[in-house]
């Protein structure tokens, strides 16, 4: 019976060490008993993995010790958000439906790109009821997000559904005035073509703006109605505002004239611009030619017009006319133009890729710059992504400048010729930027490169003088 007493005696706190809590005797004194799970084992090892090589390599490089409840459930989501992710791309919409319902806790703002990809599955079948709820949830629940929530779902869908996404990112708390000027106005710009009645009510905002690209669009609409008077006029105000004459402008300018008869006039803007744009000689010809794929190669707006008389296009031709409108600085009509090809054919073609390229390309000049990279990084073909990256980066360095970050510029237009090549845009924002840090010799060096390898293009040499000019102020060829 004493042996038995005793092992009672040691057996029994024990068994107690289970309970979180322990009662000694009935003085109502509580020890707090550490969980026999606990352990010294260091787990950031586990998460730079996480981060690095993502959640599968993270789950088994953590097999066989014991993680933490929040280690565990990272892991948890990111192989469940990939799976998602997956199922969405390959449109197993079964699949995608098991993933949503079975993970209501992910259901939250710490987790947006869960509810961005429950939105994105809604949206699959239309921008339906159950899409507007789903869109409507994250905007009232989600302030942070609502800007580019409102992006993704007017990328995800047609311009019919963009008054009223627009409406109820306006109700959100999230709501901020200036963006939704920008992405009313884009809206504006996207849906001209399919309503031409708007382009007085454009004009307006376009004159108050003084918007040269603005401009322009209202004028290759003109152009396409064959108001050649209105197209000329407008085109010749987009060149005034921007302070240049870009190849564009000058096509929409000889075509106008060519429109209005007016051959004297054509042939003289012709010969000012045909050393830069040697292409311009082309205008020359039949602008309604049979040959669809040589119009296309350097004449945009012809090709549109030629594309325009064919009542129902294949996706390679929704392709050949992506492209065109990605030309005439109109990204959001050449997304939907590329959004026709990708519905229409198969993801293992040649032309899938070509089209989910050009998809990505006006998306991202659009200003969808998040969504654009997410699909440029999963291309397939090796010279898409660094066409893509190119652009990306040119855009970043372009935005340092604006923004006068000039150490930026110049750091980053090097790092882009030691990846890429040389950029002769890039190289001249560099000399300025090198000007603009009063660092005058380099900025010489770098624009007597450029007007040693154009010695025809006089704004080079203007740039040279420039910077000649502030390092010796006393030269009488400065005054």
């Amino acid at each position: 019976m004493k042996f038995l007493y005793l092992v009672l005696l040691i057996t029994l706190p024990s068994q107690a060490a289970e309970d979180a809590n322990i009662e000694l005797l009935n003085n109502h004194i509580t020890v707090e008993v550490t969980s026999h799970n606990t352990t010294n084992f260091d787990e950031s090892k586990i998460w730079g993995i996480l981060d690095n090589a993502g959640a599968d390599a993270a789950r088994t490089a953590g097999k066989g010790h014991p993680l933490s409840d929040k280690l565990n459930n990272e892991i948890n989501y990111q192989i469940n958000l990939s799976a998602l992710t997956k199922a969405l791309k390959t449109k197993n919409t079964p699949a995608a439906k098991t993933l949503l319902s079975s993970n209501p806790q992910w259901r939250s703002c710490q987790r947006i790109q869960w509810l961005w990809l429950s939105l994105q599955n809604e949206i699959a079948t239309g921008y339906g009821p159950k899409a507007q709820q789903e869109y409507r949830y994250i905007q009232q629940n989600c302030p942070v997000h609502a800007l580019s929530t409102t992006q993704k779902v007017m990328a995800w869908t047609s311009n019919s559904a963009w008054p009223n996404i627009l409406t109820e990112y306006k109700k959100s708390t999230g709501y901020d005035a200036q963006s939704y000027a920008k992405l009313s106005y884009q809206v504006q710009l996207a849906t001209l073509s399919n309503n031409p009645n708007n382009k007085n009510t454009v004009a307006k905002t376009v004159t108050l703006k003084k918007d040269s690209k603005g401009a322009e669009l209202l004028a290759w609409q003109y152009l396409n109605e064959k108001n050649y008077t209105a197209s000329l006029s407008w085109f010749n105000q987009a060149s005034q505002w921007a302070g240049k004459n870009s190849q564009k402008l000058i096509e929409g300018k000889l075509l106008s004239l060519s429109g209005l008869e007016r051959h004297q006039e054509f042939d003289q803007l012709q010969k000012q611009w045909i050393k830069k744009y040697p292409t311009l000689t082309q205008l020359a010809a039949n602008p309604q030619a049979d040959a669809l794929t040589k119009t296309c190669q350097s004449q945009p707006t012809n090709c549109l017009m030629l594309l325009s008389e064919i009542n129902e296009l294949t996706p390679q031709q929704h392709i050949l006319a992506g492209w065109q409108w990605y030309k005439l600085q109109r990204p959001l009509t050449a997304k939907r133009s590329f959004e026709h090809a990708l519905k229409a054919l198969s993801e293992d073609t040649d032309d899938y890729q070509q089209a989910k390229y050009g998809y990505s390309l006006a998306l991202n000049k659009a200003g969808f710059k998040q969504y654009s990279q997410q699909l440029a990084s999963k291309l397939t073909y090796q010279t898409h992504q660094v066409a893509a990256s190119k652009q990306t980066m040119s855009e970043h360095v372009s935005a340092a400048f604006e923004k006068k970050n000039y150490q930026y510029v110049i750091d980053n237009a090097a790092l882009y010729e030691k990846k890429f090549g040389p950029d002769v845009w890039l190289t001249e924002i560099k000399g300025w930027s090198y000007h603009n840090q009063k660092k005058s010799t380099k900025a010489i060096e770098t624009f007597q490169s450029l007007a040693n390898a154009y010695p025809y293009e006089t704004k080079f040499k203007d740039a040279l003088k420039v910077a000649k000019c502030a390092r010796s102020k006393l030269s009488s060829s400065c005054n």
